[in-house]
């Protein structure tokens, strides 16, 4: 009898932002971050889905933009940045810009209790997923005029398989968090990583790297991509076959959505040689 516990993760190629859907083995998802692009709103797949778990890393307009499709997609339960008011991040915002915050701002106000990890509805619990354990970060001594040292860290492990999905996290929240041991031992050595801040340089820390030496490093931007340090993030990634659509595939250390498109993950523990194991990777899915 063939045995897997299987996840799919998949980040969308929404140009200059973050949008990542997680599908456990029990068919509930986990969200991170509201991206979209003009002619793709990646909400709208989540139709008629359960969505258990939303974590908005922080509440920058890239990482929020697709709040306005909140209604096929509403969570249980959503993790988000509590330090800003709604007159915190409509000061000094353009006119353009206004109606998606204030739209995210109604959104995340219909969410004021913390769920404890007791809960039997807690995203922290395993048994909510069916064995697929998620473990959110952020630094809380970080200065909040900085929203990207705001930004979570969130971190996924089914048996044997760790992923590990950054915001826009700089140098300063980097080093508070890289002195817990809790977070150290959460992220060491990862499958996947994805990189913070968009793969710029602003966001890449080195000893953070070095610490999940992934065996592949995932970057979502825009195509200008003229502040990327792929090349840095090679340097620890281990490398790992990634197939592509027309059933080839190669060696890869780094995919990044402006040039691979959408890319998926399936992770977990599997039997299955599709799956060699633990790990299969599609790119321009």
């Amino acid at each position: 009898m063939r045995m897997e516990k299987l996840a799919t993760m998949t980040v969308w190629n929404v140009e200059h932002g973050l949008a990542i859907h997680i599908k456990a083995p029990n068919d509930k998802y986990i969200v991170v971050d509201l991206g979209c692009s003009t002619n793709f709103f990646p909400l709208r797949k989540l139709s008629k889905k359960d969505v258990h778990y939303m974590v908005i890393t922080h509440p920058d307009l890239d990482h929020i933009q697709d709040v306005g499709n909140i209604s096929y997609a509403k969570p249980k339960v959503l993790d988000r940045a509590k330090c800003y008011t709604r007159s915190d991040l409509l000061e000094g915002a353009q006119d353009w810009a206004k109606d998606t915050i204030k739209a995210y701002c109604d959104f995340v106000e219909l969410y004021t209790k913390s769920i404890p990890c007791s809960d039997p509805d807690s995203p922290h619990n395993p048994d909510v997923f069916d064995g697929l354990e998620v473990q959110t970060f952020r630094a809380v001594n970080c200065d909040k005029s900085n929203r990207n040292n705001q930004s979570a860290i969130v971190v996924l492990k089914l048996e044997n398989a760790k992923v590990v999905i950054c915001g826009d996290n700089e140098q300063a929240s980097f080093d508070e968090l890289m002195q817990r041991k809790d977070f150290r031992e959460a992220v060491c050595g990862a499958w996947i990583l994805v990189a913070s801040h968009h793969g710029r340089r602003s966001g890449y820390h080195q000893g953070f790297v070095s610490l999940v030496n992934p065996n592949l490093t995932i970057i979502s931007d825009t195509k200008k991509g003229e502040t990327s340090v792929t090349d840095l993030y090679k340097q620890y990634s281990k490398g790992g076959r990634v197939h592509s659509g027309n059933g080839c595939s190669e060696e890869r250390y780094c995919l990044t959505t402006r040039q691979d498109g959408n890319i998926r993950v399936v992770f977990g523990e599997s039997d299955d040689p599709k799956y060699i194991g633990t790990l299969s990777i599609t790119k321009g899915v």
